[in-house]
């Protein structure tokens, strides 16, 4: 089935509100506008009945033009009282121009005067409002009700057969004329005739609105019903539309969470293999794949036994076996690079809320680093005891050795010279010197460094201990060559501890060089440190060594102290710095210092 847009859904809600309203307005405006029309029609009706009948009653008493002309307000009441018989008539009167009620269906408001606004009402009306009338609705009453007012204009005499007022259009004459015309009163006649033609009077109709009211009211209840139904049909659309939404809005929450899932499985730190209950392989994510060394295509849907190495398969049935308690076990793995990983296996089997078995999962995390940091810690900790040992045997010996040197130079103040006893005294001095020497570097190895740190810059303590290897570097025909960066930072750093650094390290190159060779000292930046490497062609180091060279006493010289690397090793971390040594036999050794700067 073809899934409908929810929006089209409240499109098609709004389009038919739209078209519901549309018609209820339409029909309400149409059935309000035809009863207006109609009370409009009775009242113009009603006053044309007044006015015809006035008049013919008026012509009735044509023998006495006198009586005539100031008894026509009693034809006009006369009309009124017939026309008042009609039903739907609240109110008929005559009103001069100042709202005086003349003649009216209620004799008690007569000579009574009408309220501001029917007054406001009639004197707005125009001359060419005789016959067509104008109309509103009114709420004069005291008593609040509202009715449909009609008015026009009311001449008592018809057309004029008088002479007209100065600037006025001249009439035509009436059937009064030829009574009138040659009687002996005709112009005080025509004088009375003058101003009560020059008076404006109206005809006021008051109809009820009841019957109006009631086809509004019925208009109003149908409108009503119109807006119920759709009420009822944009409640439903709106259910619908909203179960939709939440219908959407779920699956939308669950794809969510299923990405949100597969994202926090996929960066877990630890790897993790699970298995549906079927025993073939769901989920395996990057860690596993990375310490493992298989690939997320060669395991999902494959079995254990075909996807993964032989200790995980183990763990693996072992925890299916086991139910739901946690199975561990430590192995050893090598990976594809031929390294060595030691492995922490924790196996569980999975159960569903009925207690039924849905799979097994198989958490893996790599103990190589930890187990090479345990191992680092514990040489570290060797080496302190070393370096305590070292410190009281060293302060120990060189007491014993300053009186041992000092026999051995007054031993050879008596011999004489150039004879054996002499040159034996002298080596005895010399290697108790030489143990001295050793006994100094064994302390400045053990005791902390006092740094006098200062703003410096590398390139003039690298050149100052370039000059001091100079002449046994030409004399053993190496070249030295430099690379310095211009504009390198300043470091805080002990100038005489860097500079006995850089030699040390200068003399190691020069005496691996034995046959000549090049020494490149270079300067540069790599983020937030200044770096210093120093390169030579020498007989580098064997690699099963290079873990080594810092260690103390530890040297592939025959004459060598084994304090130089691991002495320049703890200036450096003690300046926050940083030094890596890379070598290859017979190739060449790479020293790279780096040091803080702000």
């Amino acid at each position: 089935m073809a899934e409908v847009s929810p929006w089209l859904f409240a499109a098609a809600c709004a389009l038919l509100t739209l078209i519901i309203g549309t018609f209820a307005v339409n029909n309400y405006q149409r059935e309000k506008m035809l009863m207006t029309e109609a009370l409009l029609q009775k009242g113009i009706t009603i006053i044309r009945f007044v006015i015809s009948n006035s008049r013919a009653s008026l012509r009735g008493e044509a023998k006495d033009i006198h009586v005539a002309m100031w008894k026509w307000t009693d034809h006009v009441q006369q009309a009124i009282d017939h026309a008042s018989g009609q039903p739907g008539v609240d109110f008929l009167c005559l009103l001069d121009s100042d709202g005086l009620i003349l003649a009216s269906t209620s004799r008690e408001a007569i000579g009574s005067n009408v309220g501001k606004s029917t007054l406001s009402f009639i004197q707005s009306l125009e001359e060419g409002q005789k016959i067509d009338g104008k109309f509103r609705v009114s709420k004069d009453h005291s008593d609040g009700v509202m009715t449909f007012q009609v008015a026009a204009v009311f001449s008592p005499l018809g057309i004029r057969f008088y002479s007209p007022a100065p600037n006025s259009p001249k009439l035509d004459a009436t059937w009064l004329e030829r009574f009138i015309r040659h009687h002996p009163e005709y112009q005080q006649w025509q004088e009375q005739l003058d101003g009560l033609g020059n008076k404006k009077f109206t005809i006021l109709v008051e109809l009820d609105l009841t019957q109006f009211n009631t086809a509004v009211k019925r208009q109003l209840l149908q409108i009503a019903f119109l807006s119920f139904v759709l009420l009822l049909v944009g409640v439903g659309g709106w259910l619908s539309l909203l179960t939709l939404q939440g219908l959407r809005g779920s699956q939308s929450r669950l794809q969510r969470m299923r990405a949100f899932t597969d994202m926090l499985i996929s960066s877990l730190p630890v790897g993790l293999i699970a298995t549906d209950s079927q025993g073939n392989i769901q989920i395996c994510n990057q860690s596993a794949e990375e310490i493992v060394g298989v690939s997320e295509g060669n395991t999902i849907g494959n079995s254990p036994e075909v996807a993964l190495p032989a200790p995980l398969v183990g763990i693996l049935q072992q925890s299916h076996a086991d139910g739901n308690s946690l199975q561990q076990k430590e192995i050893f793995l090598t990976d594809g690079t031929n390294r060595k990983r030691s492995l922490l296996l924790a196996g569980l089997s999975v159960i569903d809320d009925e207690n039924r078995f849905a799979g097994n999962m198989l958490l893996i995390q790599d103990l190589s680093q930890i187990k090479e940091l345990e191992e680092e810690l514990r040489r570290n900790e060797k080496l302190a005891a070393l370096g305590k040992m070292a410190a009281g045997v060293a302060h120990e010996l060189r007491n014993p050795l300053s009186s041992i040197k000092g026999l051995a130079v007054l031993l050879r103040s008596r011999f004489n010279e150039n004879t054996s006893d002499q040159e034996t005294a002298d080596i005895l001095v010399r290697e108790v010197e030489r143990l001295n020497r050793s006994i100094g570097e064994l302390l400045d190895y053990a005791r902390p460094h006092n740094l006098e740190t200062m703003k410096i810059s590398l390139i003039p303590v690298l050149q100052k201990a370039m000059s001091l290897i100079r002449m046994d570097a030409e004399a053993m025909g190496i070249e030295m060559k430099t690379d310095f960066t211009e504009n390198l930072p300043m470091v805080e750093a002990d100038q005489d501890k860097l500079n006995q650094v850089f030699l040390n390290l200068f003399l190691n190159s020069v005496q691996a060089m034995e046959n000549g060779g090049i020494l490149r000292i270079g300067t540069g930046v790599e983020g937030s440190q200044v770096i210093c490497s120093i390169e030579d062609t020498g007989c580098g180091v064997d690699p099963q060594y290079t873990s080594r060279v810092f260690d103390p006493y530890f040297t592939t010289k025959n004459d060598g102290t084994g304090l130089g690397l691991a002495i320049s090793a703890k200036i450096i971390e003690e300046h926050g710095g940083t030094i890596e040594f890379e070598s290859v036999a017979d190739k060449g050794t790479i020293v790279k210092i780096g040091l803080p700067f702000d």
